[in-house]
């Protein structure tokens, strides 16, 4: 069985970014610099799961347009108001 794509989209902790490469197919972000919208609606068509972070702007309109086959959008920080959860929720992608 294959294991699970997701993208970080900032730099995190060494030791985080460890462990996920050893469990998921994971690709990082090399640029450490906030994705703009199409690069994020991309990544919405690709990757299982998304881990962004505050500076990742998130608003409806990186949903729309693009069949959706991200499953959560696992957002490291404080608090996800950077992340339109209506639009999330509605194509059935889980936020926390």
């Amino acid at each position: 069985m294959s294991k699970p794509r997701i993208l970080v989209t900032r730099r995190w902790p060494a030791t985080v970014e460890a462990v996920l490469a050893e469990r998921f197919d994971v690709t990082f972000n090399p640029d450490d610099i906030p994705l703009g919208e199409n690069e994020l609606r991309l990544a919405l068509s690709t990757y299982d799961a998304v881990l962004p972070t505050v500076s990742d702007r998130l608003p409806a309109a990186v949903f729309d347009g693009v069949p959706v086959v991200t499953k959560i959008l696992g957002n490291f920080g404080v608090g996800y108001n950077h992340i339109d959860i209506s639009a999330a929720r509605e194509r059935g992608i889980a936020v926390t």
